[in-house]
C-alpha cells in the first residue's frame, strides 16, 4: 500500500480552493490521475454518491467505483475507490485557512496486490509527484 499526505499553501480563499476542488466536472482540468468520468455525474453533490471513473497511475489505467464519503463544504471532500485486480483508493482533500490564503492537503492511500515491493515504490514516488503538480493545477485553475 501507498500512503501519502501532502500539503500545499496557496494565495486562493478557502471558498475559492473549494468552489474548484469540489467541482467534479472540473476534476480532469486539474487531478492528473483522473482520467475521465465513465458515469453521469448529478448536478447536486452530496454524501453517499456514487460514480465510476477511470484513473492513471504511472501509465496504468484501472476503472474505479467511487463514493464520496465525506462532503464537507468548504473544508473537506473524501473519496473511496474500488478498481480492478483488488485496487483500492482512498483520496481525502483538507482546505485550512492559512494566511490570506488556504493549505491544502490531499491525503491518499493506494493499494493493489501486484504493486509491492520496489513497484509498489515506483508507484508511490511517482504517485507523490502527480498529486503535487494536481494541486498546482489546482491554485492555477481559473473560477468557474
Amino acid at each position: 500500500m501507498t500512503t501519502l499526505k501532502v500539503t500545499e499553501t496557496f494565495a486562493l480563499s478557502p471558498q475559492a480552493a473549494w468552489d474548484r476542488a469540489s467541482d467534479l466536472h472540473r476534476f480532469e482540468q486539474w487531478l492528473t490521475i483522473h482520467d475521465g468520468w465513465r458515469s453521469e455525474l448529478p448536478d447536486t453533490v452530496e454524501q453517499g454518491l456514487r460514480m465510476t471513473s477511470v484513473i492513471s497511475v504511472r501509465g496504468m489505467r484501472n476503472r474505479v467505483d467511487w463514493t464520496l464519503e465525506e462532503y464537507r463544504p468548504i473544508e473537506r471532500i473524501g473519496l473511496r475507490g474500488e478498481g480492478k485486480s483488488g485496487t483500492k483508493v482512498a483520496m481525502t482533500l483538507t482546505i485550512a485557512p492559512a494566511g490570506d490564503g488556504s493549505a491544502i492537503t490531499m491525503d491518499v492511500d493506494f493499494s493493489n496486490p501486484m504493486a509491492r515491493g520496489p513497484i509498489g515504490s515506483a508507484i508511490g514516488r511517482s504517485l507523490k509527484g502527480d498529486i503535487k503538480r494536481s494541486m498546482a493545477k489546482l491554485a492555477a485553475l481559473p473560477p468557474d
